[in-house]
């Protein structure tokens, strides 16, 4: 969580807010980025040694290879000669000797065109992954401000993936090819003033409009890649948001908006690539032109030296094609300058991310270091607003001291500040004024990285990374052992439930850790903060995701590993913060109140019985459960993981693993890349040996022909210069294999995705919709196992009714498939047998898209995109709600009060996944928006468990009022809510184990019985 009162993207304070100016901004912006780019030498500037030994003989290679055209031309004029002033009888001897040259230079060429390849191509893909890596490890070691306002995941990895290929491919087989051709342009040059100066200087009048349409060409080019790029940047920022957050996405049949949102970035980027196209096809078009008018004046103008000046043919001819061919390698070298252009302009924003330096600087190594901390913690006149949020102050001046080894809890409504202690002692943001003291010290005189260590925080919503559960508690501690890692997974109550899976502790936990139950990932979390063995210990609402039964173990266990420790607790649960030494009331960014729970409460009218009151309400608390691009795509993810949850690593500091993780997913694809250097470099050299064996080969023949006087001279150059045409543009076409080998792969791998056809399609427009949709659900004989687990049986024939407008409430332990009913109802899945009907109808049968629009989702951890609140609660609607209906939900979700004194209203921008809003607010955005399209039937997954109790019973209201006349299925949270419910069904190993209303099940003393008074002790101790 970005803390309680989080920030947001808008501005810093340097800049105005965004939203005023969006339109100048986007004009200013397009300006901006034209003309954005590096110098060209900038690009080398982490090449090592190898690289530079590479780069000079790729150099040589490819000088050497550019001279061997000319110096065919000059053994072409001789063999003129040979054939025209010799006798039919000696022309074989003549013409052996100068096809002989020929096979000399068919060897050399071989080898220095390998070299060029090979070499340029190997040094690219090395130091593109030198820039990738050192890229990304910049991006780990920023502060988290420069996430709330600079950046978010999507660009990261678009940059990553993205932006290095273009600057591989701007210092890679590119440049050898740019060298080749300036030097077969010199090489022209010099060979035809040696053999005849006068015709150069009349050819050479061709060469200005030549020059003039290839500048013009490079400039439009550079200008459009550079903003047709930014526009790709944006859409990878709505691609990472859609499928990072699939089932909210899904679940709100937003695909089609996504996709609208998708089109508009990509169609900014096409008409770049139109204006591009028209640019290049213009140039070569006039080069053409200009070239064929040449060739017309220099036969003339040859023809008049040949009778005036005692020219020979054979100097006319090596004059005419020294000229054209050092022309056209100054044409051919338009691809390469359009990629110079494009890797300037990707290497300017990830050249200035390297190098910024943060102002908490993780890899900074100065600063103290001491033998242990026994853990003193105090906040001084600490004066503090979110960097993306400079004006709305959320402490001002406050103080707080936590002596070593006790136990604080800071209690307090959502948005009051008590999150943002916990971001302030991790050092994730420096106050502006006062200071963060531990043992005395301020906190920024320690080295960052060491203190960070001594610091375990656990929080709300834990942050899994896409591997496996070893991995995840790994995360830790550096080169933690086996026994270690069980040890903790022992100590946080995990053992129990991970020997449960089929691989154990190397079960791979999906993206965001969507594979695990809530209570289940609330452990392995747990697992990796005491695996470091941490003198201070953070909890931010750490056990608030636990039904009854776990919260208790873990809750043991966190009084066990809290002994000897300083503990900051967050927390909303009496439970948790009842034995603690000191207990804190925030409100409003200050403390009103403080004393352990005996001295607070005696006070019945002070801030913090109030909140007791509320609670008690409340029934206690919540009772149950909570729950080269395809190459580099596994690598990326790691990124992707890490930024997406920049905090996590931070506070683990595990930036340095992120990077040993993402080198390790690089060797691949790198050596893949070095091996295709190699074979491109034999290709093309063998290219060049063939084409000048040929002409050694064809001219030998021809002076056999002569001899023999079955053909006459011109007969032999006519076909010559046929072949040759022919075998030049073979050539050239041998160089771009490796631009359609990445083609084709890319496009393989879009196709196979376009090709597979999707079971449960969301635009499907076929199936039946009913008119007017009671609201009767029914699940008949339902079999389930999840595929990515296909060996763990989830529901066994799982029967179950929900009358049309009646609430049902779900409970059972973490992981027993409460919120499996939810996901298959909504067709995130389909049952492997068994079939579930609305009003009687098989929902298999119905549109997928319409099904889902009958549904409101609210559920525990709700996503909500990089937008504006407004934008967020019209998600709900397809994103065209009226402004009317948008405050009327948000009234509703009791959202709209904390909304509107924002400063920007409901323009506020939520920041990824909505960090910039705690997580009370974030809950009433999500509830807003499952209320804002009027669904018939209410889907609560958890939906209040993360609210204070002021909020909680508020949000309860706004739930209670929209639950009337609504099918609502309730997955189990606090007794309030399950009380009411017309039916309570327990699941439990797959099928439901007991159903009725709240007071039969209690006198029957079956499984809820038992779940109810667990929960009773846990509340009450």
């Amino acid at each position: 969580m970005a803390g309680e009162n989080g920030t947001s993207d808008t501005a810093g304070p340097s800049q105005q807010p965004v939203i005023d100016s969006k339109q100048d901004s986007e004009k200013g912006k397009s300006k901006d980025e034209s003309k954005n780019t590096v110098p060209f030498y900038k690009l080398f500037t982490f090449a090592d040694s190898v690289d530079r030994l590479l780069m000079t003989l790729g150099t040589v290679g490819a000088t050497a290879n550019g001279v061997a055209m000319p110096l065919m031309i000059v053994i072409m004029g001789d063999l003129i000669d040979a054939f025209g002033q010799n006798s039919d009888q000696t022309v074989v001897d003549e013409v052996s000797k100068v096809a002989l040259r020929f096979v000399y230079l068919a060897v050399g060429t071989f080898a220095v065109a390998f070299l060029q390849v090979t070499c340029w191509m190997v040094t690219g893909e090395r130091q593109a992954a030198r820039i990738r890596s050192l890229y990304l490890k910049t991006i780990l070691r920023q502060d988290i401000s420069f996430f709330d306002k600079e950046t978010n995941t999507g660009e990261v990895v678009g940059r990553m993936s993205g932006d290095t290929v273009l600057i591989q491919d701007a210092m890679g087989e590119k440049v050898g090819q740019f060298i080749q051709l300036m030097a077969t342009f010199i090489a022209g040059f010099v060979i035809a003033f040696v053999n005849g100066w006068l015709l150069t200087v009349v050819m050479l009048s061709s060469i200005p409009p030549v020059v003039f349409g290839g500048a013009l060409m490079a400039t439009a080019i550079g200008k459009t890649a550079s903003r047709g790029q930014a526009a790709y940047a944006a859409a990878a920022t709505v691609v990472e948001q859609t499928i990072g957050s699939i089932r909210t996405v899904a679940s709100f049949t937003g695909e089609k908006q996504a996709v609208t949102k998708f089109n508009q970035s990509l169609m900014k980027a096409y008409k770049n690539t139109v204006q591009e196209g028209f640019a290049s096809g213009f140039g070569l078009g006039f080069l053409f032109l200009v070239i064929f008018c040449s060739y017309g004046l220099a036969v003339w103008y040859g023809g008049r030296l040949v009778l005036d000046k005692g020219y020979t043919g054979g100097d006319v001819m090596t004059v005419i094609f020294s000229v054209l061919t050092g022309s056209m390698s100054l044409g051919q070298a338009s691809p390469s300058l359009t990629a110079f252009a494009a890797g300037k302009a990707a290497a300017f924003k990830m050249f200035e991310t390297i190098e910024r330096q943060p102002e908490i600087d993780a890899y900074d190594t100065s600063g103290k270091q001491l033998d242990d901390i026994r853990g003193d913690i105090e906040l001084r006149g600490v004066c503090f607003s979110y960097p993306a949020r400079p004006d709305e102050p959320i402490f001002n001046g406050f103080t707080l001291s936590i002596p070593s080894g006790t136990t604080a809890a800071l209690v307090g409504q959502s948005g009051s500040g008590k999150s943002t202690v916990i971001s302030l002692i991790e050092r994730f943001y420096d106050p502006q004024s006062g200071e963060v003291l531990i043992d005395g010290v301020n906190l920024k005189e320690f080295q960052l990285k060491w203190i960070r260590q001594k610091i375990g925080l656990v929080s709300q919503e834990p942050v899994l990374f896409t591997c496996s559960i070893k991995e995840n508690i790994a995360y830790g501690k550096e080169g933690a052992t086996d026994e270690e890692i069980k040890a903790a997974a022992e100590l946080a109550n995990a053992a129990k439930f991970i020997d449960k899976l089929p691989q154990g502790l190397d079960t791979m936990v999906g993206e965001h850790g969507t594979q695990l139950s809530g209570g289940q990932k609330q452990r392995v979390a747990i697992a990796r903060a005491i695996l470091k063995d941490p003198r201070i210990l953070l909890l931010d609402e750490a056990t608030s995701a636990l039904d009854s039964e776990s919260e208790r173990i873990v809750q043991e266990a966190l009084d066990r590993i809290m002994i000897n420790r300083t503990t900051v607790i967050v927390a909303h649960r009496l439970s948790t913060i009842r034995n603690a030494d000191v207990i804190a009331v925030i409100h409003q960014g200050k403390i009103v109140e403080k004393g352990s729970h005996a001295e607070l409460t005696s006070d019945p009218e002070g801030a913090y019985s109030q909140l007791i009151r509320l609670q008690e309400i409340n029934k206690f608390m919540k009772g149950f459960s909570a729950d080269a691009k395809k190459m580099y795509e596994k690598a990326s993810q790691v990124a992707n993981d890490a930024v997406g949850s920049i905090r996590t690593v931070a506070s683990f500091c595990a930036e340095e693993k992120v990077m040993e993780l993402y080198q390790k997913k690089c060797e691949g694809p790198i050596k893949t890349g070095i091996r295709q250097g190699i074979i491109s470099g034999i290709s093309f050299g063998l290219s060049f040996f063939l084409l000048f064996s040929v002409y050694a080969t064809s001219f030998y023949a021809g002076g056999r022909f002569v001899e023999d006087g079955k053909a006459s001279a011109s007969d032999v150059f006519r076909v010559f210069f046929a072949l040759t045409m022919a075998a030049i543009a073979l050539t050239q076409s041998s160089s771009l294999a490796p631009d359609s080998g990445k083609g084709k792969a890319s496009a393989a791998s879009i196709f196979a995705i376009l090709d597979r056809k999707s079971k449960i399609d969301p635009s499907d427009e076929s199936g039946m919709t009913l008119e007017n949709v009671k609201g009767e659900v029914e699940f008949h004989h339902v079999s389930f196992k999840y595929p990515t687990r296909p060996d763990v049986q989830i529901f066994r024939k799982l029967r179950l009714t929900i009358h049309s407008g009646k609430t049902v409430a779900l409970v059972g332990e973490s992981g027993s498939g409460k919120s499996t009913v939810i996901s298959l109802l909504q067709r995130f899945y389909d049952p492997d047998s068994g079939h579930i009907t609305l009003d009687g109808m098989e929902i298999q049968k119905l549109q997928v898209k319409w099904l889902r629009q009958q549904m409101g989702l609210v559920s525990q951890e709700p996503v909500l995109f990089n937008d504006t609140i407004r934008a967020n609660i019209a998600y709900g609607k397809g994103g065209d709600a009226t402004e009317a209906e948008i405050i009327a939900a948000a009234e509703l979700a009791n959202a709209h009060k904390f909304i509107s004194s924002l400063q920007h209203g409901y323009d506020t921008i939520v920041g990824e996944r909505g960090v910039q809003l705690s997580g009370g607010q974030k809950q009433r955005v999500a509830i807003a928006r499952a209320i804002v399209k009027n669904p018939k039937i209410l889907l609560l997954d958890e939906a209040t468990s993360a609210l204070d109790a002021e909020s909680e019973k508020v949000v309860q209201d706004a739930l209670d009022r929209v639950m009337v006349d609504r099918t609502t299925i309730v997955v189990a949270h606090r007794l309030s809510t399950i009380k009411g419910a017309d039916m309570i069904a327990v699941v439990k190993n797959g099928v439901i184990e007991e159903k009725g209303k709240h007071e039969t099940l209690l006198k029957k003393g079956g499984a809820y019985a038992s779940l109810v008074a667990l929960h009773t002790r846990a509340s009450t101790s």
